[in-house]
C-alpha cells in the first residue's frame, strides 16, 4: 500500500526563519529588549496620568481586546465577526473547530470571572459591568469545560509566581526566560505535535496531517502582568493580549532567538495597549464636549463608555448593567441619539444602541449641532435619577 501525506497546517504557527545554525547576535537581542523595556515604561507613565473617565474607557477597550485576542488564540477564527451579536444574545457563539480545546463560552466566562477580581479597581469594575450586561450563552449552563478554562488561568498564575520569584532587577526578561522554560515543560501549555490520521481510499492509505489543538496560552496572556509587576517593570498587573505565542515555545529555537521573539511579542502587545490609551483619551474629550454638563455618576456617560469601548447594547442589557428602568433606557437612548453620540439599529427584531462615530470631516458633533431640548431633558432625567438614588439610600438607613 502507498502512503501519501496531505498537510493541513494553515492554522499552526510557522517555522520561524530565525531557527538557524547559530544564535542571534547579542546586540540584536539587546536592542529588542531595550525597545520592549521602553514600551513598558512608556505605558506605565501613560496609565499614571489618566483621569477617572479615561481609565474607565481604557479598561472597557482593554477587556474587548483581551476577549477577542483570547478567542482568536484559542482557535475561534470567526470570533471578531460574531462578537457583537453574540454579546447581545442575537447569535450563537464562535464556531468550535478541531483547533479549539474548549468552547468560547468557557473562555469568556473564565476571563471575566478572573478580571472581575483584579486588584486595579477600574478594570475590576469594568469586568463586572460587562459580565452583567453580557448575553454570552445566557441560557447555557456551566459545563465541565468551564472548569478546564478556569484551571488554565489558575495554572498560569502559578507559573507567573514561579517565574518571577527570583527577579532582582526592574527588567522582566530573566523572568520571561524562566516563564518560557516552565511553559515548554508544562503539558497544559507546551505546543502539541501535529495530529496524523490514516485514511483508506480504495487500495491506498493516505496520511492526513492536521494542526494540533491550541493550548490555552490566552490564560498566560491574562496573567502575564503579574510577572511584570513582580519585576518592577509595571505598577499594574494588566493582561497582555497576544504577548505569549506558540512560536516562542518551539523547541528548535536558540535561547537568544527565543528571548528576542518573546521581547518583540511583548512589545507589540504593550504598544497595542498604548494605542488603547490614546483612543480612551480621544473618547473622553468627546464625552467632555457632549456630556460634560452632567454629574460624574450620571447614567448616560456610563452607558456611552460601554457603547464606545466595548460593544453595542440592547435596552435590556442597559437595564441589567446599570440598574436603569425600561423607561429610563429610552430617555438615555433619546438623549445620546440627539447628541449624535449613538444611533439606534434593529438587528433580528431587537433594538440596539450603537456608538456614533465622528462626522465625515473627522470632527465630533459639537453641542451647537445638537438641539438644546435633548440636553435639557437629559439633565432633567439625570437629576431625577439622582433624587431616586438619595431616596433609596435614605430608606436603607444610609446617609
Amino acid at each position: 500500500m502507498q502512503c501519501f501525506g496531505i498537510n493541513y497546517t494553515s492554522g499552526m504557527e510557522r517555522f520561524h526563519p530565525l531557527a538557524a545554525d547559530t544564535d542571534v547576535p547579542p546586540e540584536e537581542l539587546a536592542l529588542a529588549q531595550g525597545e520592549c523595556a521602553l514600551a513598558l515604561g512608556r505605558l506605565d507613565g501613560l496609565l499614571a496620568s489618566l483621569t477617572d473617565i479615561e481609565k474607565r474607557l481604557f479598561c472597557v477597550g482593554l477587556l474587548r481586546e483581551v476577549l477577542l485576542s483570547s478567542l482568536a488564540q484559542a482557535g475561534f477564527a470567526d470570533a471578531e465577526h460574531r462578537f457583537n451579536a453574540w454579546f447581545a444574545g442575537l447569535d450563537r457563539g464562535p464556531q468550535e473547530t478541531p483547533l479549539t480545546g474548549c468552547s468560547a463560552y468557557a473562555v469568556v466566562r473564565a476571563l471575566l470571572g478572573e478580571l472581575s477580581r483584579h486588584p486595579w479597581e477600574p478594570l475590576a469594575d469594568a469586568a463586572q459591568t460587562i459580565a452583567l450586561a453580557a448575553r454570552f450563552g445566557a441560557d447555557r449552563p456551566m459545563q465541565a469545560e468551564d472548569a478546564l478554562a478556569e484551571e488554565a488561568i489558575g495554572r498560569a498564575i502559578t507559573l507567573m509566581k514561579q517565574a518571577g520569584a527570583d527577579d532582582e532587577t526592574p527588567l522582566p526578561f530573566a523572568g520571561l526566560a524562566r516563564l518560557h522554560a516552565l511553559l515548554r515543560a508544562d503539558p497544559r501549555f507546551a505546543p502539541l505535535e501535529r495530529a496524523v490520521q490514516i485514511r483508506s481510499f480504495g487500495n491506498r492509505a493516505v496520511a492526513i496531517e492536521q494542526a494540533a489543538t491550541r493550548t490555552p496560552l490566552w490564560a498566560v496572556d491574562a496573567a502575564l502582568g503579574r510577572l511584570l509587576t513582580a519585576s518592577g517593570a509595571w505598577a499594574r498587573a494588566l493582561p497582555c493580549p497576544g504577548a505569549v505565542t506558540a512560536q516562542t515555545l518551539q523547541p528548535q529555537l536558540w535561547p537568544g532567538e527565543r528571548a528576542m521573539l518573546a521581547a518583540r511579542s511583548l512589545q507589540r502587545s504593550v504598544t497595542r495597549l498604548a494605542e488603547l490609551v490614546a483612543q480612551a483619551r480621544r473618547r473622553a474629550a468627546l464625552m467632555r464636549e457632549q456630556l460634560g454638563h452632567l454629574r460624574s455618576s450620571a447614567r448616560a456617560p456610563q452607558v456611552w463608555i460601554l457603547l464606545a469601548g466595548f460593544a453595542p447594547l440592547g435596552l435590556d442589557q442597559i437595564t441589567w448593567a446599570f440598574g436603569i428602568s425600561r423607561r429610563g433606557t429610552y430617555a438615555i437612548g433619546d438623549a445620546l441619539v440627539a447628541a449624535r453620540m449613538a444611533r439606534r439599529e434593529t438587528v433580528k427584531g431587537k433594538a440596539l444602541l450603537v456608538v456614533e462615530e465622528p462626522g465625515r470631516d473627522g470632527q465630533p458633533a459639537s453641542l451647537d449641532q445638537a438641539t438644546a431640548l435633548p440636553h435639557a431633558a437629559l439633565a432633567e432625567f439625570d437629576a431625577a435619577m439622582g433624587e431616586i438614588d438619595r431616596l433609596l439610600a435614605g430608606s436603607s438607613g444610609h446617609p
